[in-house]
């Protein structure tokens, strides 16, 4: 009963001081992980006191994790790469890779490589049981050559 109560609080402090803190996102987020270390912290404590020690110290590291802030770093790094078909901008591809990936050679003309993509997505598309990265490197590589 008392974990209840200090998740209510804690949901009530937050939305009071997101509600002071709109404006500054910056400050916002920090708050946020201080709130959520003290939170994690008060339950490790109360977990610890009831005898599960294992849960205890997950719990404690998550708290301290969050306090630094690195909790935070590592989460939205996991959300940005989870992201499915998403292919970084930064995955600079070159005429060579992108007509390996197509299964091509030479200097293939447009209907060649629409032929050749449509092949491949047949295969490799997410809604046949392919992977939605490989899809999107496909696209990439059709885009690419086409540019060309």
């Amino acid at each position: 009963m008392p974990i209840l109560f200090f998740l209510i609080g804690g949901v009530i402090l937050f939305f009071a001081l997101s509600k002071y803190l709109n404006n500054k996102p910056e400050q916002f987020n920090n708050m946020f992980s201080k709130l959520l270390a003290v939170v994690f912290g008060l339950l490790a404590f109360l977990i610890l006191i009831k005898g599960n020690i294992a849960m205890a110290v997950v719990l404690g590291t998550a708290a301290v994790l969050s306090w630094q802030g690195s909790l935070w770093t590592y989460l939205r790094s996991k959300a940005d790469r989870s992201a499915p078909g998403k292919v970084s901008s930064s995955d600079n591809m070159s005429r060579e890779e992108a007509l390996k990936i197509m299964e091509l050679t030479g200097n293939p003309n447009k209907e060649e490589i629409k032929a050749a993509h449509h092949r491949l997505m047949m295969k490799i598309h997410p809604d046949q049981g392919g992977s939605a990265y490989f899809a999107a490197k496909l696209n990439q590589a059709k885009d690419l050559l086409l540019k060309q």
